[in-house]
């Protein structure tokens, strides 16, 4: 009998770490490039000409490192901190991220370096994708400004 329940405590729990692995996705792992899902109004890049110039670049995002390998640029930042935040509902015409990537965003992680610094970039999550974005908050009433935001595909 106890055997039982012990077996049926452990599917239960089993059960329940299945679902709430689904929605509360881990952001850790190694992605690529997929696309360009926003771009600053004033850059003076093209969507197409960033998607073909960031082809093949990697994302590593893990607890003890955060770091992009780009042709041309890498960023690379250790023991980074991600702080996990709900997205602002104050938006602006430049920082409305559910605009740029669609209202499935459920939360955002800023990251900071290892000396508690911002870095600037951010990472957006829904259920079932994450984007890479970078912003700027040095504009003169203090509000950010987003200048691009990447999808990312995860690899295998």
């Amino acid at each position: 009998m106890k055997r039982i329940l012990i077996l049926m405590a452990a599917f239960i729990l089993l059960i329940l770490s299945g679902c709430s692995s689904k929605s509360g996705q881990s952001i850790f792992g190694e992605y690529e490039f997929e696309e360009v899902s926003y771009l600053w109004p004033l850059s003076s890049s093209t969507k197409n000409s960033i998607n073909r110039q960031m082809e093949g670049s990697k994302y590593i995002i893990n607890e003890d490192l955060f770091k992009i390998e780009s042709e041309g640029y890498t960023v690379e930042y250790s023991s980074p901190k991600y702080v996990k935040e709900k997205i602002s509902d104050e938006s602006t015409m430049l920082s409305d991220v559910k605009t740029f990537i669609g209202n499935d965003v459920e939360y955002q992680y800023t990251i900071y370096d290892e000396y508690e610094n911002k870095t600037m970039w951010r990472l957006y999550v829904s259920s079932n994708d994450i984007w890479i974005g970078r912003y700027n908050d040095r504009t003169k009433n203090g509000s950010e400004v987003i200048m691009y935001i990447y999808k990312l595909a995860k690899l295998e």
